[in-house]
């Protein structure tokens, strides 16, 4: 790997020893799906599978402190182990728990909230989906209308949220809402839900393929206690930038995307289409990869000293979308039609019969929007050269 020559000792032992797990636990034919994966996330079965084998480590959980129940790595050592099991093609179980609200309750929760939440999250008692995105509200967050009324120790929530991974999995949700009538952020706050509260319905939203990943989240008269508010009232706000810093810059995908550009070279190079413009746009993929992973271990190794900031998460969600969708678009170029279409029976609920390939290419299309999109990533970037400029 590009990286060995940075690492110290210890670095270096710690990566032995994930190839080592890896060589002795990641069943090939786990890998093999997850190259066939359709939609963002991992299925459920095998995501759950796959976290039961990191769980005895704390892996599942490697970036959350040892205080908090997890593996207390340290950045480098979180990106080494990330970046193997994306390389090595270990599925990626939903991240609406683990990587986004779990940290996220560690730094803003109560004890009391500590005690009832990060258990249940780490033993996969809990599943948990984000309720940010609304009808109205996609990548302007700050025009939501979801909202909770006060009323003594209670929140009475009316509104709905959509594009919901996984919530027919989930018994918890995240939301973010507005608490006050005024249309500022002041006036939002960030309630932590339990779905089978009266008053909380899911109803799914099929993709084109008649995959089911997302969902709209309805709630309708929903009474909750002041107590699952995360945080104090109007600080909703701030909370979801936290978090949204998480999901936008603390995942590692230099290794599935490396995975996923070699696996298209073999399948290139073994249909014989490796023509020289598709050689020279292999070549440009690759040292564009380079340089994606390079950036995203230097904001790992800088996380250590805290230098990490906003406008980083924003460079590497930017950078890794675009990537992605640009090896896609290559394997739909070079691809023959059993690599795009399936037998007509094999769309899942009625969607059209797309092969994996295809499917997952459609999928990847909303990359560039969801977690914020690409648009918006280039004006926090500009806003954050601005203040350094002055």
């Amino acid at each position: 790997m590009y990286f060995l020559d940075a690492l110290d000792a210890a670095d270096r032992a710690f990566h032995q020893e994930v190839l080592a797990f890896l060589e002795r636990e990641l069943d090939p034919a786990l890998a093999a799906a997850d190259d066939d994966q359709r939609t963002f996330v991992a299925d459920h079965h095998r995501g759950n599978a796959w976290l039961k084998k990191l769980r005895p480590r704390r892996w599942h959980a490697g970036h959350w402190p040892a205080s908090a129940g997890g593996a207390g790595l340290s950045p480098v050592q979180n990106y080494l182990l990330l970046y193997a099991l994306g390389y090595a093609g270990a599925p990626a179980p939903p991240p609406m728990g683990l990587i986004y609200v779990g940290p996220t309750i560690v730094r803003f929760g109560t004890p009391a909230q500590h005690e009832t939440y990060l258990p249940p999250l780490l033993d996969g008692t809990d599943e948990w989906c984000q309720g940010f995105s609304e009808p109205g509200a996609g990548s302007d967050l700050a025009g939501l209308s979801t909202f909770a009324e006060r009323r003594g120790d209670r929140y009475v929530i009316n509104g709905s949220k959509i594009w919901t991974t996984d919530a027919h999995h989930a018994n918890r949700i995240f939301v973010l809402l507005r608490t006050a009538r005024e249309n500022t952020r002041a006036a939002m706050s960030f309630l932590l839900v339990d779905m089978n509260t009266p008053g909380v319905s899911v109803r799914p939203i099929r993709m084109l393929s008649g995959d089911h990943e997302f969902n709209q989240v309805f709630f309708d008269n929903v009474e909750v206690s002041t107590a699952c508010r995360l945080g104090e009232e109007g600080q909703g706000w701030e909370i979801a930038r936290y978090l949204l810093e998480i999901e936008r810059g603390s995942f590692v995908f230099g290794g599935r995307l490396r995975r996923r550009l070699e696996k298209l070279i073999e399948r290139i190079r073994a249909a014989n289409r490796l023509s020289p413009r598709i050689a020279a746009a292999l070549a440009q993929l690759d040292c564009d990869l380079l340089a994606y992973e390079s950036m995203e271990f230097r904001m790992g190794a800088l996380g250590a000293g805290g230098a990490m900031r906003a406008a980083s998460a924003n460079l590497i969600k930017i950078e890794w979308t675009e990537l992605l969708q640009r090896i896609d678009d290559l394997a739909l170029e070079t691809g023959d039609a059993s690599m795009l279409f399936g037998p007509p029976d094999s769309a899942p609920d009625g969607g059209l019969p797309m092969a994996p390939a295809l499917a997952s290419c459609f999928n990847n299309l909303a990359a560039t929007i969801y977690g914020g999109s690409n648009e918006i990533q280039r004006d926090l970037v500009m806003r954050a050269l601005r203040q350094v400029w002055g």
